[in-house]
């Protein structure tokens, strides 16, 4: 979804208005336009209907539902119960976060519907985990749910040589070590550096 500020400009460009002439148009002072324009304001949705309408176009919003690849809800049933003990689907887990990479401004929807208790307590504290990192990186509240999926009583600790599982405890996300789960970000997100 394009910005307020991208949407004003967008409209005041197609119809030939300086910002001057759109302020006027509008009845508000060219210090509003221009601080949309911007980026230094995000305008409330009467104001920013005012102002485009103001430019002899219409606004028009639209609610679509997120697709599920993008909803942490729908990992719920990421894993899958063995013989050898549950083993937790990685792959998903990894392709919601790279999908979501792709579309920033979701990430608040994306974690705000609780997934269902999954029945595997490592899977609730990791999915509770995600949404807190994905919730503090995006700079949005964390989602009220979390609060009620508890730590894991024991640690959770990364397969591997003594090596690996002490470089994991070092990249463990701050959200994953509050809930005693001492995996390395690298396990989940891909390096984008």
């Amino acid at each position: 979804m394009p910005s307020a500020a991208t949407v004003l400009q967008r409209a005041r460009e197609d119809a030939g208005l300086s910002r001057r002439a759109l302020a006027r148009r509008a009845g508000v002072p060219i210090s509003t336009i221009s601080r949309i324009e911007e980026g230094e304001v995000d305008p409330t949705l009467t104001m920013l209907e005012r102002v485009v309408s103001a430019t002899g176009r219409q606004l028009t919003l639209e609610i679509e539902a997120i697709p599920e690849r993008r909803s942490l809800a729908a990992l719920a049933d990421a894993w899958d119960p063995s013989r050898a003990g549950p083993k937790i689907n990685w792959t998903r887990l990894r392709a919601f976060l790279d999908s979501l990479h792709g579309y920033p401004d979701d990430v608040e929807l994306a974690i705000a519907t609780p997934p269902p208790r999954s029945g595997l307590a490592q899977l609730d504290s990791l999915l509770a985990a995600i949404a807190e990192k994905l919730a503090d990186d995006a700079g949005v509240n964390r989602p009220r749910w979390c609060a009620a999926v508890r730590p894991l009583p024991t640690p959770w600790l990364a397969r591997g040589t003594p090596r690996m599982i002490q470089q994991a405890r070092r990249k463990a996300p701050r959200q994953f070590k509050q809930r005693n789960i001492w995996l390395s970000e690298n396990d989940l997100w891909r390096d984008r550096g």
